[in-house]
């Protein structure tokens, strides 16, 4: 019905998908199946994947066929989506008379893939890519990349010259030659150094008289004149034979040199053409991609990202699910009403996707994109930005419990959904809450944060000394804290331990903030200590024991496939939303920073 269509578009980077949303996207889901069977070859890796914990009601069964077992292409998954949209259609009057014309309103959606699709074609009726820069075999594109590959052949075939090898290896041995025969002849000018001041002094010796008589000493003055002069001719013959052998090694070393860089400068001459042409053909390819509003203005990737940090358009800009459902839409002049995009596949390592759930676009590909596109069109606000509403459409803000305070510091309770410091758009926070409560405190407040969806405890310092002192026990990890949190999904504790460390490092995701991801090459150590302490009714309830302090660590831990891979009961981005994160911080013991003495704070958890 009409009036149960939204009125305004949801937020496309935060969004609770719309049942008519739901609707298309299992409609796509038995699509995928049929064409996984049949002409497809993508592979989706769903036979190698474990079926989640959990089944819901939007998530779908992995295929097994065997055609899918046979299949040898790079195992990876895929975002679908979908855009409902209203369309517009104006028949003539069946009466020849009569000259009106009736105009039809009817609901339909649009469905694309992020990518491409191996095996795809235009029959399954996915909305095409913004630029095809495969459809003209001699476009610029094509010819370009063709000029890369030529390119890239020249200098794999003279990096792989065996004739540069042997330059190189002529080169070195001539240069280690040069550094043994100079070595050598040093060492010998050395001694003969120490032979002639030994000669120097045994002459001084034998002139020496101690009657002085005036005829020996000048006899003997000048037999020590002609023996100092024998020495300065020995020293100075010496140093011209080293110059000579010297500038002999020298020459053969540049004459190798010489060789070795007739290739190296032509590989590095060939490297940076293909750097220039590369950039060429990019901002060539960038200019094709042309997105679309509802005013019908026209915008390319380069100036879109221009004014974004990055200045320049990431891998895959363009190519994205969103863009893709706009960009025809707007084309075919429809009416987009409603949008939701799901994960279909394995998920990549570094990342959490769970098979068949909902995911918002992209932040770092799509959302300078989509500022553009979605102009003209009404965009509910971002929901990150406003108060949470309850359930029963109540929209006060929650309230801060103050479990301890005295003198010097203060412990709090923050419920769920509300924020530790103020956001860019929300100023509603734990810390502007104590700042009215303790309006003479001094320094940052707020000794710790925790997530916005997370509850728990909270230390408060009412002074900068205090402050520094309890910090010092976080970063020497003296400060005990224990979490409580409910999983959707049951652990096995007949194969896996009810105890155990996960030890897997964080990075931010930059192209999917506030997302993380693991990253063993650039990460930053995150080690939590779990312990099981009830497994029933589809869930189960843990207690974590983090030991690193990194952002969504127990988040990321619990719902990633090296970790514990079942994900945190309504964790929105690594799992799937429910009433709230059932995430809550629920113990802490530290020093107290002046008596000194081990106090400890309990907040039992809310679910």
């Amino acid at each position: 019905k009409e009036e149960e269509l939204p009125s305004v578009l949801a937020y496309p980077f935060w969004y609770e998908p719309h049942p008519i949303s739901i609707w298309a996207c299992n409609e796509l889901k038995k699509q995928i199946e049929q064409c996984s069977n049949s002409h497809w070859t993508h592979n989706f890796g769903l036979v190698q994947q474990q079926p989640n914990a959990t089944t819901t009601a939007t998530s779908s069964t992995a295929t097994t066929s065997t055609k899918e077992e046979t299949k040898k292409d790079f195992v990876v998954g895929k975002m679908f989506g979908v855009l409902i949209v209203r369309t517009t259609a104006t028949d003539d009057d069946d009466d020849e008379s009569s000259s009106s014309q009736t105009t039809t309103t009817k609901l339909g959606y649009l469905k694309a893939y992020s990518g491409t699709l191996q095996g795809c074609t235009s029959q399954d009726g996915f909305c095409p890519i913004i630029y095809d820069r495969t459809h003209d075999a001699q476009g610029f594109f094509n010819v370009g990349e063709e000029e890369l590959n030529q390119i890239n052949y020249k200098t794999n075939q003279l990096q792989n010259n065996p004739e540069r090898k042997k330059r190189n290896e002529r080169l070195i041995d001539a240069q280690q030659r040069s550094r043994e025969a100079l070595a050598y002849a040093k060492k010998k000018q050395k001694a003969n150094k120490e032979k002639r001041r030994l000669q120097r002094e045994e002459m001084k010796r034998k002139c020496s008289n101690d009657d002085n008589d005036d005829d020996y000493i000048s006899s003997s003055s000048k037999q020590y004149k002609d023996f100092e002069e024998q020495m300065k001719q020995e020293s100075a013959f010496d140093q011209r034979e080293f110059k000579a052998l010297k500038a002999k090694h020298k020459k053969e070393v540049q004459e190798k040199q010489k060789l070795v860089n007739e290739i190296e400068d032509e590989i590095e001459y060939l490297k940076k053409l293909r750097k220039e042409k590369s950039n060429k053909l990019q901002n060539q390819l960038f200019d094709q991609y042309q997105f679309l509003n509802t005013k019908k203005e026209k915008e390319s990737l380069l100036p879109i990202f221009d004014k974004t940090p990055l200045r320049r358009p990431p891998s895959g800009a363009g190519d994205c699910v969103a863009p893709k459902l706009f960009q025809h839409a707007f084309r075919k002049g429809y009416v987009p009403i409603a949008m939701a995009e799901f994960w279909w596949g394995k998920s990549p390592s570094t990342e959490v996707r769970r098979h068949g759930l909902y995911y918002p676009a992209c932040r770092g590909k799509c959302e300078p994109i989509l500022g553009h596109m979605l102009k003209g069109l009404a965009v509910e606000e971002n929901p990150l930005d406003q108060i949470p509403q309850k359930k029963d459409g109540c929209c006060l803000p929650p309230v801060v419990d103050i479990m301890y305070e005295d003198e010097y510091m203060a412990v709090v309770n923050k419920p769920s959904d509300m924020l530790s410091v103020p956001g860019r758009n929300l100023d509603y926070s734990v810390y502007t809450e104590m700042k009215k409560r303790y309006p003479n405190s001094t320094g940052p407040l707020l000794v710790h944060r925790l997530d916005m969806s997370t509850s728990g405890i909270i230390l408060v310092a009412k002074d900068n000394d205090t402050h520094g002192k309890i910090q010092k026990q976080f970063i020497d990890r003296s400060i005990k804290k224990r979490y409580t949190a409910l999983l959707e999904g049951e652990y096995d504790l007949q194969t896996k331990k009810k105890v155990g460390d996960i030890n897997l490092p964080l990075s931010m995701d930059y192209l999917n903030r506030p997302m993380q991801r693991v990253n063993f090459d650039e990460g930053k150590p995150a080690l939590t200590s779990y312990e099981i302490l009830e497994v029933s009714n589809g869930r189960t309830r843990i207690h974590f024991y983090p030991k690193t302090g990194r952002t969504h660590q127990l988040r990321l831990h619990a719902a990633h496939e090296m970790g514990l891979n079942i994900p945190i009961v309504g964790d929105d981005i690594y799992g799937q939303r429910d009433e709230r994160l059932c995430l809550h911080a629920g113990f802490i013991e530290l020093m107290h920073p002046v008596t000194e003495e081990v106090i400890s704070f309990t907040a039992d958890a809310p679910f």
